[in-house]
This record gives structure tokens, sequence and C-alpha cells, in this order.
């Protein structure tokens, strides 16, 4: 008998991304664990038209940016702890050759190729600083801060002697060239067909830390000669760059800036000389930079638009929790595809013909041929084997109300057992401005599988349904997004009678564990909670997180040193109401979060300990932020257990709360 997804399975699920389409070849990645090692690992795939499936590249702990010419594939590998250098091999497979070594501080990152196959681009970082510590050293160096920005969840201290480079591989030669460096990071996202020009992301006021532009230039490697392509966008943030097969327009995802750094982005097209752009998407609703908030797939890859010729792009917004198709061009948009599941990563074929990776709540991860008109073909499912002995749970989408007639949806995922009545976990996500939707989410399976059946929504706050959606939290923090997620709570109960209403537990990260504290300080009819990595006091969150001097007055409305912002910052913080907390609660933390520094749940778990309410705090050492994503495998599985043994030890609400 088929059984469910347990939480050791982790070590066995694959993923599929950085899909690179080229003749009837699709090179891909898929991404695995190495349970030895307790590490991710990644390799390069070829799939051919018949669906064959040939490992190209395996030489690096991780392999990745594939790029091809000439017969050649290109990429970047880590081999054991050296920076990931520039790697080719033959298409077909054979010895791997490593091309570059400048440095041992210099780091490959994204590596295109020009379609002339005459030139192979990449950017590299180089710097001598250790990101994270603890670094033991004899001789330890103290370390200088003088810029606002000095830290990113998931990095560490931000370099502050980095080097970045664009770089060119000449196959013909063997020859590295250095086209241009300098002290700020920038983002490489296209090459023209000839490889004269290329595309990139940057700053547009580097050494202003408040100013937040991100723009789009496109780079002359003869000239030097630089053209702002979002010049016209004094606030925008630029995602996404891609020049057409005949060089003379340039495909941007961005935004303009009007809602702050949470805008929704648009598809533009400009003359890659500059100019004018038009939007492709101002009537739609989507998003066309999606946020979705699940823990399954490892690298996606950075391409949100891709030229289908010389006239019509193809990108894939997200929309109400899952991922569309358009074909677009200066004539208008067209829907192609609106199958409901995640769209990771995509490439074209041929004109009329795509590659995709894609993603289903019940399916991890496949990739698919999709013909713009006919029946998509099933390449490869790295989880066939996986899938022949296991079942997933199956979600059942629901819409329902909010308590001012606002129309919201959210998904109930059952437990697998044949127990009349089983317990209800409600699960929030983070962001808040990320949304949950139709992609496979690796811990809702364990938990289903463990009895619970889950149930996850989309509050206002959440992407996907518009700008006036995503912004309604900001400034309201607690209020509508609060009672939208218990409403829905309601009707799942309402719904689908074998949940079990004297056994609710709330559960949530990042945003979602704000909301989990908040909760418990504003209700008790939860059995417990489970807490991670939350935000429980806003006002020391300002100056601590990587992010905070920013995301805090833009998401509380508010500065925290304008008049009141002390008040509205307290008002909006769990922490104020921990004297009414009843509710059994186990919180967890990485001890390298510097997005909501482990101080925030120390905070929350010492106010409501010294008052006697049933807490626990458990410290996961070496992780940050993204510990439930990508942290180390081990302590992935081993937060599900803490959660169920938590949820185990409360096995219904204590009515003299």
């Amino acid at each position: 008998m088929a059984r469910g997804v347990r939480a050791q399975d982790l070590f066995q699920l694959k993923s599929v991304s950085q899909v690179l389409a080229t003749g009837d070849q699709v090179f891909f990645v898929e991404n695995g664990i190495d349970a030895t090692n307790n590490r991710y690992c990644s390799r390069l795939k070829r799939a051919d038209a018949a669906g064959h499936v040939q490992t190209i590249a395996a030489n690096g702990q991780l392999n990745l940016q594939p790029a091809v010419a000439d017969g050649q594939l290109y990429y970047a590998a880590q081999v054991r702890t050296d920076q990931p250098q520039l790697f080719t091999v033959a298409t077909t497979g054979g010895e791997p050759v490593q091309l570059t070594m400048e440095t041992p501080n210099e780091a490959v990152a994204t590596v295109i190729a020009a379609a002339d196959g005459q030139s192979i681009y990449f950017k590299t970082t180089e710097t001598a600083e250790k990101p994270k510590l603890p670094n033991q050293e004899t001789f330890p160096q103290t370390r200088h801060v003088t810029r606002l920005i000095n830290k990113a969840d998931g990095y560490g201290w931000l370099p502050q002697d980095g080097v970045y480079r664009l770089r060119r591989y000449l196959p013909s030669t063997g020859a590295v060239e250095e086209i241009s460096q300098q002290g700020d990071d920038f983002s490489l996202t296209s090459v023209s067909a000839d490889g004269r020009y290329v595309t990139v992301l940057r700053d547009d006021h580097p050494e202003d830390d408040r100013n937040f532009a991100h723009g789009a230039y496109r780079l002359d490697t003869q000239t030097g000669q630089t053209v702002d392509l979002t010049a016209q966008f004094t606030h925008g943030h630029f995602e996404d760059a891609t020049i057409s097969p005949d060089g003379q327009q340039v495909a941007l995802v961005g935004d303009n800036g009007a809602a702050g750094r949470h805008t929704v982005a648009n598809v533009y097209l400009v003359p890659a000389t500059g100019g004018d752009p038009i939007s492709l998407t101002d009537d739609l609703d989507a998003d066309p930079a999606p946020e979705f908030a699940g823990d399954f797939v490892q690298h996606p890859g950075s391409k949100l638009v891709r030229w289908l010729d010389d006239q019509r792009v193809v990108f894939a917004p997200a929309f109400h929790g899952h991922s569309q198709l358009y074909v677009g061009s200066r004539a208008g948009s067209q829907l192609v595809d609106d199958t409901a599941r995640q769209i990771v990563d995509f490439d074209v074929i041929d004109a009329e013909t795509l590659a995709l990776s894609v993603s289903y709540q019940d399916i991890p991860s496949q990739l698919v041929t999709f013909p713009l008109a006919g029946d998509e073909t099933v390449q490869y499912d790295p989880n066939a084997a996986y899938e022949a002995t296991h079942s997933f749970a199956h979600p059942q989408r629901f819409d329902y109300q909010a308590t001012d007639g606002q129309a919201l949806e959210g998904w109930y995922l059952p437990a697998q057992t044949q127990a009349a009545k089983t317990p209800v976990l409600l699960y929030v996500h983070g962001g808040p401005h990320a949304n949950y939707g139709e992609t496979f989410f690796y811990e809702f399976q364990v938990h289903a599988s463990r009895g619970y059946g889950v149930v996850f929504f989309n509050p206002r706050g959440s992407t996907s349904y518009g700008q006036a959606f995503e912004s309604h939290v900001n400034g309201h923090y607690g209020e509508d997004d609060f009672t939208d997620v218990l409403t829905g709570l309601d009707v799942a109960l309402q719904n689908f009678t074998e949940l079990d209403a004297t056994r609710q537990y709330i559960a949530g990260g990042s945003y979602g564990g704000f909301m989990t504290t908040w909760a418990v300080g504003h209700t008790n009819r939860f059995a417990a909670a489970v807490s991670q990595r939350s935000v429980t006091n806003w006002i020391s969150l300002f100056g601590t997180s990587d992010i905070g001097f920013y995301f805090n007055p833009e998401e509380l409305g508010i500065d925290l040193f304008a008049d009141g912002g002390v008040a509205e910052y307290w008002h909006r913080s769990p922490l104020a109401y921990a004297q009414y907390v009843k509710t059994p609660i186990r919180l967890l933390h990485g001890e390298w979060d510097m997005r909501c520094p482990i101080s925030q749940s120390e905070e929350f778990f010492t106010a409501v300990k010294r008052n006697g309410v049933d807490a626990d705090f458990i410290r996961y050492p070496q992780s940050f932020h993204g510990v439930s994503r990508n942290g180390l495998p081990s302590l992935r599985v081993k937060r599900i257990d803490d959660m169920t043994e938590w949820f185990t030890a409360h096995p219904a609400v204590n009515r003299e709360q």
C-alpha cells in the first residue's frame, strides 16, 4: 500500500529548475540532497525529443547556470569547498574542463552564451571577507560598519572589499577577458545574439542606502557605452531584462515604485537604444514577478520573460495562487495557459513551443514540453520511482468571503488517515507579500501524512491578487489580515466536518510567525501554537534586521522616529499583548537569522514564560531566516519533528484558558 510523505523523504525528493532549450534538446538542473554530507547538490542533465535523459555534468557539489554553444555545455560548478568556477563539457557528456581560476576568492555566477556561439559571458564576485560567523581565526579582525545596508540574510556580512566583474570566455581561443569591473554588485540578465551587447541590472544610486531604485541597462562591450533602459522610472525596481533576437528591443520586468518596495510589476518593451517603454500588462491583475510561498524548489532560474521571436515575448505571472502563461507583443497580450500549478522556469524551444519546469500541490516537479497550440508532454519526472510507492495528499481549493465581503480563497489538504475526526493545522505564509498556491509543499504533505488536516489561505497583503489587495495590509497589520485567516479557518471547519474544532493548531514563519504570536495574544481558540522566525517587536526589529530601517516604515505606514511612531510600532507588536497569552506556544528560530533576528523570539519567550505560559524555545544553529526552505536538511527534518512533538503534547484546547 502506498504511503504518505515522511519527513525523511526530503532526502529522496528531487526538483527540476534552470531549464535551457537548444535545438531539440533541453538541459536542466536536477536538485537533490546529499544525505551523507547533509548538503544540497545539483547536477546538469539533458533530455532529448524522445524523452531520453542523460546526466551531463556532476563534477561539483553544485552544478548550475547551464549555457550551450557549438556542442559544448558551459556552467558554474562548486567543487569541494572552492569558489564556483566556469567549466565546460561536451553536450553529449564526457570529462569536464575547468576554464577559470583567476583567484581563489573569485566566484563565478551567472553564465550566458551568445546565440552565435562565439562568446560566453559570466559574472564574478571577488572578496576575501568571510560572510558569516563563527569564523575561528587565530587573529580575528574587527569589522568597521559604515553603511546602513551592511548585511543580508542568507549570506551574512556584505563584502566591503568586493569586486564585481563581467567576464567573457572566447571558445575559439580559450581566452578569458575582463569586460568591466566595479565595486558595486550587478546582475547579468541577457546577451545579444552577436555577443556585442549585454543587459545588466544594478542600483541607480549605489552610494545611497535609502534609495532603492534598481534599473536595467544595456552595455556595448566594444565601446563601453551604457544605455539606461529604465531612465523614466525614477523609483523603479527591475528584476529582468532580455534583448530580442534581432537586438532591436529589450523586454523588461519591473515596477515603477508607485506603491513602494512592493509595487506589482509589469512587463515592458523598450527600444534597445532607450526611449519610451510600453507596458503589456497594465490591464492584468497578475504579477509577472511571482512570490510563491513554497519550500521545495531549489535554485530556480531568474528569467521572468523570454522572446519567442523578434516581436513576441512569453512570461509566466502569478494569478490567484497559480501561474499563468502569456504571449505578448506591442499589439497586446494573450493568455495561453491557466493550469493550476506553478511554472518554476521556462525557455523557448522554438517560436511555438516551450520547455517548462512545473510543480503541483500533489506532483513535486516535472519537465514538460508545451506547444502554444496543442497538448503538452511530460519529458521527465525526477520522482517517478518515489511516486510509484508513495501517495500525496490532494488539495481542495475553496472560496470564501471576509467579514467585510472581500473575496478570498484557501486550500485544505486532508489528513491521510481513516480517523473520523482529525486535528486541523492553520498555517500562515511569510511575507506578507507572497502567496500560497498551486505548488508542492513538502512540509504540508508531512503534516497531512501525520494525521493533520492543513488549511492555508491568502489573506489581504498576499501577492497575485493585484495592487490594492497586496497593499491593504500596509499600516493595518493584525486587522483584516488576522480576521481573513480566522474566517477561513471557520469556513473550513464548517465545510469539512472531519476537522475537529477541539484540536485547532496554528503555525507560521516570518510574517506567519508574527500572525501566530499575534493570534495567541488575541484569541484562546488554539490548542497549541508554533511560531517560527517571527516578528514580535517592531521597535527592536527596526535597527537589528537587515531590512528593518526601510521595511518597517513602509509596512507599518509610519517611521519609528516620526511623531507617534513608537506608539504605533508597539501597538502592532505581538509582544505588547504577551500578558494575554494562554495558549501553549513553542518558538523556533535560526541563530544566524538576520531578517528577523533570534532576539525577536527571545523577547516573546521571556515575556510569556514569566507569566506562567506553557512555552519553550528551540534555537537552530547555523541557520538563517530561510531554515525551512534552504536550511541544513537535517534541521529541516528536525524542525517538523519539533512541531509534531509540540502538537502531540497538547491534544486539545484547555477550556480553562
